[in-house]
């Protein structure tokens, strides 16, 4: 997993209780203290699965809750650090379309080589249309629920609207997630995509 990950994470734990908290998760998920995540190495998927469950359990956030809290802190820190990528879209569906590149190229400078391909080839967009997307994501993490918080985030960043369907999952047995991505709104004007029902799911839900 590419360390922005866990740096964000360490962030959202700092945000909650300081250095005591991010200290006690380390401890749970078997971290070394001192351990600094860099958003230009490679750590491997366990420990980031093991730093994620112990976050959890520290700040007895459900997993829908941090994920959302994770998604807000993701977009403050990537406009920190790769502002460019921020400043090329003029819509989440742009950064969206981009997004698989832009895992690709941020793996393809990683530490660590042979963690690369593994991350390169985790997103892959297999249907594009004019505001839709079918996203293939495969990882054994299964983090499918925080893609979905991302793009939802990433949307109400840009004052977008979108629904998201996932039609696989390996939660459920699937080879691979593969998610659904409709704007039905961008920047305000309303998409093919746009429902007539007031009830429809957006980024705007509570």
């Amino acid at each position: 997993m590419i360390g922005i990950i866990e740096k964000v994470v360490v962030e959202c734990l700092l945000e909650a209780g300081g250095d005591e908290l991010r200290l006690d998760a380390f401890l749970k998920a078997g971290i070394p203290n001192d351990r600094v995540y860099r958003i230009d190495s490679h750590y491997p998927d366990e420990e980031t699965q093991r730093l994620i469950a112990a976050t959890l359990e520290v700040t007895g956030l459900s997993e829908d809750a941090l994920f959302k809290l994770f998604s807000a802190r993701f977009f403050e820190v990537i406009a920190q650090v790769f502002p460019k990528f921020i400043e090329m879209a003029e819509s989440s569906e742009d950064l969206v379309r981009m997004q698989a590149k832009i895992h690709a190229l941020m793996a393809s400078g990683t530490r660590t080589p042979e963690g690369s391909s593994e991350t390169e080839d985790k997103f892959t967009v297999e249907e594009q249309s004019d505001h839709h997307l079918i996203v293939r994501y495969r990882s054994h993490l299964q983090l499918c629920g925080l893609y979905i918080k991302l793009v939802e985030a990433c949307a109400h960043r840009f004052g977008d609207e979108v629904v998201l369907e996932e039609l696989t999952c390996r939660n459920r047995g699937d080879d691979a997630c593969r998610i659904r991505v409709k704007w039905t709104a961008i920047d305000g004007v309303p998409t093919q995509y746009a429902s007539k029902d007031p009830s429809a799911v957006s980024d705007r839900r509570a």
